[in-house]
């Protein structure tokens, strides 16, 4: 059998999509070969404007989506984070493979850690979230927005003579880019984006025979972990670009989910670590929690990210 897999065309998502493959086809011998499908999308697209004035929700995702429902393609590969938590009708979240690691990198050439940066000093993202919880914790520091591939904005760190950039330490792994990474921000501290690290494969509700295919790779825990930060996220009304994390993980036993929400200019946050042995009741929970403590006036104020 012969099924198509979609993704995005770059170096990281090939990467993903080739590990996807080979898994699929590690676990069903001769009898499924994986094709992958190279579409361009959206997001890729616009380089010239941050996420936020693009219009975050489907950036990465909506051709991917619109070629599943045509049934171009069996399944879409993505790096969950950018999967939304509403999918279009007729579609569905598979389920993950193992994680990677789920943090924030942050990689300087200059400084060896945060803490060592020196004050009024320059950091590159292009997540209101990492910029955010680095205000909270270095409110001194100044910005600038970063959009493009791994290679550019490692290019660009060394270009502009910035102090340093924060990004995913999973996609900088996967790369072999291990030594770029100056310092594995605390998940615990600066809590990653929803399903930060984690494999995201779409299929259409109507194609069981996908999904059984797909079941031998597939991590239950990295999957009920996802899903939790999944509810989390939806609960809050939030997308990709706004100022909130959600960590789920196995500790001590038990499962913890770490919640935070904040202003972009770190003066208000919203952060809490709960345990529980129902992790997704757990992450609604804490979402209603934050809700009525003000989460979502948090995240649709305006605000100063271009500053």
């Amino acid at each position: 059998m012969k099924i198509k897999a979609g993704t995005r065309t770059s170096r990281l998502a090939l990467w993903q999509a080739e590990r996807i493959a080979s898994l699929i086809e590690s676990a069903h011998g001769k009898d499924v070969e994986v094709e992958i499908v190279g579409m361009s999308t959206l997001g890729d697209e616009i380089q010239d404007r941050s996420l936020p004035e693009i219009g975050g929700k489907g950036l990465f995702t909506e051709r991917l989506e619109r070629a599943l429902l045509a049934g171009d393609i069996d399944l879409a590969i993505h790096s969950l984070k950018d999967l939304p938590t509403r999918l279009p009708e007729g579609l569905r979240f598979g389920g993950s493979p193992e994680r990677g690691d789920p943090t924030d990198a942050f990689v300087s050439t200059r400084w060896e850690s945060v803490e060592a940066m020196p004050e009024g000093a320059t950091v590159a993202t292009g997540s209101r979230r990492r910029r955010a919880q680095m205000r909270a914790r270095r409110p001194d520091v100044e910005f600038v927005d970063l959009r493009g591939n791994i290679g550019t904005r490692l290019q660009k760190l060394d270009d502009h003579g910035w102090d340093g950039l924060i990004m995913a330490t999973a996609a900088l792994r996967r790369l072999n880019m291990d030594d770029t990474i100056t310092e594995a921000l605390d998940p615990t501290r600066h809590v990653p984006a929803v399903s930060q690290g984690a494999l995201g494969i779409e299929i259409a509700d109507d194609h069981d025979d996908i999904g059984e295919i797909l079941e031998p790779i597939l991590d239950e825990t990295v999957t009920r972990a996802c899903r939790a930060e999944r509810a989390f996220l939806r609960k809050l009304e939030g997308g990709c670009t706004v100022p909130l994390g959600g960590h789920c993980r196995r500790e001590d036993g038990t499962w913890a989910f770490y919640g935070w929400v904040g202003e972009i200019g770190g003066d208000r946050v919203l952060a809490e670590r709960r345990t529980s042995d129902t992790p997704r009741d757990t992450a609604l929970q804490m979402a209603q929690d934050f809700i009525d403590a003000g989460a979502r006036e948090m995240l649709t104020e305006p605000d100063d990210f271009d500053g």
